[in-house]
């Protein structure tokens, strides 16, 4: 949610977690509570511009927590009181929540009059509405979206309702982990935990002006909430943070899509159309304003899937859950198919918007950042680099027309295990006649990139339309039993073929008739095949040969096959 504190506890790694464990929850006053705010925001800030602040300071959280001995003792102090349950005058309890405030001083809550302005004595009126809101958003992300709902925290906070806390915090909130509910190895990383919620006592501070007060209260509930469902049913994945803010921000638009306060998010200069280059796993600021990936998700295979991924989330982290959920029916894909197209959706906003095909919201966001160049005839070449699940857009001028030319890399493992460095890549720009550009495209692996170039006219280009036979890919295929190797046949319609896989001996080892499927990171049909033998056994690491009988057409190639 908010920067400062949408994730101020919430992304403390399990090195967080545990330190509750070393230091037990203690009551804390408001005044301590406000203190402690202030304390760890000066720390967070320290040396940093106002623009670098808007990025929630994630780097200096993580370090505060990691070094967590090395810290001032004011600071440590701080963060222990932020984990802290709050101590409040009052509470109610209505359905499934508790509701904890003041009904005087400085931090009790307050509803706004019409020209934003708080209206004293109106505690009453706006812990009732925190409470209705808080049940209408789990009865509809669990009853309706069919998510886990939030788990018991037992007899914390007054009883085993869910918790929310409000203060005065000058941004929207947090989620808190409170105690472990499913231990797991490595550090803990995927635990299920309990939390609790604190919440600002006004929203005053939200812009624009029509989000103040009510709005701004809705979707922080709706994105909180959903964070308790996360931590408590599914896992909470330290390393992966942005995972948990990509859907708890796409989350806010789906219960509320009236209020659009993600919005803000797309148009930060440190948000994602600014900064495409930046990995798509990226723990920093940019991953609120990639909630458009659920947007994206939701359009394209349904809202399902993002739940699906979730409950993937239970047993693997989220790259290797999503690319889990949707490899299986009725989606038929993978990530990085999925991401791969995502980028091109992302070519298409502002004014090249198309509501119908791409995001529905897409006007409202801003165009994504690009370089320009001018072509030259006959050839024109060069170069870049880009990390792991990253992309870069080039606008070609040629003739007078405009050629975008998107180059994405859709390297899952080398996301999956945080690669540091970035992948180089050179092209070369041809001209292909009838007005047209093509592109050959340079790297040592080419199944780890997707790179397209747009027609001129691309305010109708369909972002599937190739027709050449490419080598199969992943090259070499690691087989797990969910995994597939995808053999391309060319076309855009499906089409029946029969696949025959030889060992290097020529034994047969597999023998199926297949369809093929669209392969949206290669822009045409492909055969799929997930490394088990007709006799039910994994295949063993080796070179095959493979055959694909199709329509009076005949494809043959080899591939590397490792086991693990």
């Amino acid at each position: 949610m908010h920067p400062k504190f949408s994730i101020l506890v919430f992304l403390l790694s399990v090195s967080t977690i545990s330190m509750c464990q070393r230091f037990p929850a203690v009551g804390s006053n408001q005044t301590l509570r406000a203190r402690s705010y202030d304390v760890l925001n000066q720390f967070l800030n320290s040396g940093k511009t106002t623009s670098l602040h808007e990025k929630c300071g994630l780097p200096a959280i993580s370090y505060a927590i990691k070094n967590r001995r090395r810290l001032r003792p004011e600071v440590e102090s701080a963060l222990e009181v932020i984990l802290s349950r709050p101590d409040n005058q009052k509470s109610i309890l209505v359905g499934s929540m508790r509701v904890h405030y003041d009904t005087t001083g400085d931090y009790a809550p307050s509803m706004l009059d019409s020209l934003y302005q708080k209206i004293p004595g109106t505690a009453d009126q706006f812990a009732d509405s925190v409470a209705a809101i808080a049940n209408y958003c789990e009865m509809f992300e669990a009853k309706v979206l069919g998510y886990l709902p939030i788990p018991s925290d037992g007899s914390a906070g007054g009883g085993p309702e869910h918790d929310i806390y409000i203060t005065d915090l000058g941004d929207y909130g947090y989620t808190s982990p409170d105690s472990v509910l499913l231990s797991k190895p490595n550090d803990g990383d995927g635990e299920t935990w309990t939390s609790f919620t604190t919440i600002d006592n006004s929203f005053q501070f939200v812009n624009p002006s029509a989000n103040k007060g009510m709005p701004g209260l809705r979707v922080t509930l709706a994105h909180e909430l959903h964070h308790s469902i996360q931590l408590g049913s599914y896992g909470y994945w330290s390393n992966d943070i942005f995972f948990h803010e990509i859907t708890s921000v796409w989350m806010e638009d789906v219960v509320f899509p009236q209020v659009k306060d993600y919005i803000q998010y797309t148009s930060s200069s440190a948000g994602h159309f600014a900064n495409p280059w930046v990995p798509f796993n990226s723990n920093d600021f940019i991953m609120y304003s990639r909630g458009i990936w659920g947007h994206f998700i939701a359009k394209r295979f349904g809202r399902d899937a993002m739940r699906r991924s979730w409950e993937e989330a239970r047993f693997v982290p989220p790259l290797q859950a999503v690319d889990n959920a949707l490899s299986k029916a009725p989606y038929n894909s993978s990530f990085i198919d999925a991401f791969a197209e995502w980028t091109g959706w992302n070519y298409f906003t502002g004014a090249r918007s198309d509501s119908v095909r791409y995001y529905p919201e897409g006007a409202l966001y801003p165009e994504i950042a690009s370089s320009s160049l001018t072509f030259s005839p006959p050839t024109q070449t060069g170069a870049g680099t880009l990390y792991a699940l990253s992309s870069a857009y080039l606008i070609i001028s040629f003739d007078g027309n405009t050629f975008p030319y998107i180059v994405s890399n859709i390297n899952l493992d080398s996301a999956i295990i945080r690669y540091p460095l970035s992948f180089p890549y050179t092209y070369s720009i041809a001209e292909a006649g009838n007005d047209s550009l093509t592109a050959n495209f340079y790297v040592p692996d080419k199944s780890g990139w997707f790179n397209k170039i747009l027609g001129n006219d691309w305010s109708n280009t369909i972002l599937i339309p190739g027709t050449s036979i490419a080598a199969p890919f992943p090259d070499p295929f690691y087989p797990n039993g969910s995994s597939d190797i995808n053999f391309p046949v060319g076309g855009t319609n499906p089409v029946a073929g029969e696949l025959s896989i030889f060992s290097a001996d020529m034994k047969l080892v597999y023998s199926g008739s297949l369809s093929s499927t669209m392969s949206i990171r290669l822009g045409s049909e492909v055969i799929k095949w997930n490394g088990i033998k007709n006799n039910a056994e994994m295949a063993s690491s080796g070179v095959y040969i493979y055959f694909i009988q199709m329509q009076g057409q005949s494809i043959k190639g080899k591939f590397a096959l490792l086991r693990k």
